[in-house]
């Protein structure tokens, strides 16, 4: 990295990793809340679903716009509307109006992450230096998985509100460092993002990059699953509570970091960003086949991991495809890609909870068929962006 670089991916890095600290922070207690509030799986699903529908919606919104008018304020927005409705969280005691913050929550806050990718990628050169970047990224969010989730299941042993509100100060504590240290990146608008419009219409179908959005669409389904069941999977399995569900997540969060902070670099040079996308895949898949079978608390930790790994391969490097093939505003871009995931985070707690219902290992066994068809179907495709220039 470049010095002129250095300050900027650090405050990035900063934003990144308080933020997953104020997400991660709620995960083993937002189950137990729910229920205490009389909700079920499905419940719990629809509360999970609000927050990606709207970012479904908004998410290429805030791209446009911060290729119009900055990256700067868009992550400001962002970041201030995920801390106050965090805020509001911790006050809800109606399970509709925690549904109605939640959705609200996704309005606003789904400005932060792509945004933050497309300022990251205005100071990187394509190749590995980028996907390294990415990566860092991804170390900090994961590093913020890591002491999230212990943090929230600590707090949550003693009142299960507590962790919202730290939450929400924590992403309000990113604001300053990102009002006094991050600087524009976009001197004047961009003649490619006037032009560009949201083609979250049947057009998107015709995107170079098409392939790589049903790409994340899929790996965020699966997971969105994954992460609206676990809590309860564990509890049922091995009786884990709010305490034993933020180590399982800890120690999965530290194999992230490895890969994605310390590893990235070197593994995308030799393989290339294609092949860590779909070998990404597998390992999710086999991760979850891998949690649905265990029987005891250690082989959960360790499939748990296993799966973490492949998110940690997937993500930055199919994040980094889009920015080298973007035809449009690279926010543009990102946007859509974040509204594919996001569509993968709405419908998957929904169906995650629905199939939770009928057999507690079917989210799990329908998550990773459905990782393997998406390889078997456009793994040689995506496999191809390393040599072409569209699929």
């Amino acid at each position: 990295m470049k010095d002129k670089q250095t300050k900027p991916l650090a405050i990035l890095f900063v934003i990144q990793f308080l933020v997953m600290v104020g997400f991660g922070i709620v995960i083993p207690v937002l189950p137990f809340f729910v229920s205490k509030l009389g909700g079920t799986p499905i419940t719990l699903g629809v509360f999970m679903a609000a927050y990606s529908i709207m970012q479904f919606f908004f998410a290429p919104f805030w791209g446009r716009l911060s290729d119009r008018i900055g990256r700067r304020p868009v992550l400001l927005i962002g970041l201030c509307g995920y801390g106050f409705t965090y805020f509001l969280f911790g006050f809800a005691s109606n399970l509709w109006v925690l549904i109605f913050i939640r959705a609200l929550s996704g309005m606003i806050s789904s400005a932060t992450l792509p945004t933050a990718m497309a300022y990251l990628t205005d100071i990187t050169e394509e190749g590995p230096e980028r996907s390294k970047g990415l990566g860092l990224l991804g170390a900090a969010m994961g590093l913020g998985m890591i002491f999230g989730p212990a943090i929230g299941g600590w707090l949550g042993q003693y009142v299960f509100t507590a962790p919202f509100f730290v939450a929400g100060g924590l992403s309000l504590l990113v604001v300053p460092f990102a009002w006094f240290f991050l600087e524009e990146t976009l001197g004047s608008p961009r003649p490619m993002a006037q032009r560009a419009r949201s083609k979250m219409t049947l057009e998107v179908i015709k995107d170079p990059l098409f392939v790589l959005f049903c790409f994340n669409f899929v790996i965020t389904f699966a997971m969105s699953m994954f992460e609206a069941t676990f809590a309860w999977l564990v509890a049922a399995k091995v009786g884990f509570g709010p305490k034993e569900i933020g180590i399982v997540f800890g120690v999965a969060g530290v194999c992230g970091v490895i890969i994605q902070g310390g590893l990235m670099g070197r593994l995308v040079k030799k393989f290339g960003e294609s092949t860590l996308v779909v070998s990404g895949a597998f390992l999710c898949a086999l991760g979850l086949m891998l949690i649905m079978s265990s029987a005891t608390g250690l082989t959960i930790i360790l499939a748990t991991v296993v799966y973490m790994a492949g998110t940690s391969l997937a993500g930055p490097t199919s994040s980094s495809l889009v920015t080298k093939y973007a035809t449009e505003g690279q926010g543009v871009s990102l946007g859509l890609f974040q509204s594919f995931g996001s569509l993968g985070r709405m419908l998957g707690p929904i169906v995650g909870g629905a199939l939770y219902g009928l057999w507690i290992g079917l989210p799990y066994v329908g998550g990773a068929g459905i990782l393997v068809l998406i390889i078997i179907m456009y793994g040689k495709r995506i496999l191809g962006y390393s040599v072409k220039h569209s699929i």
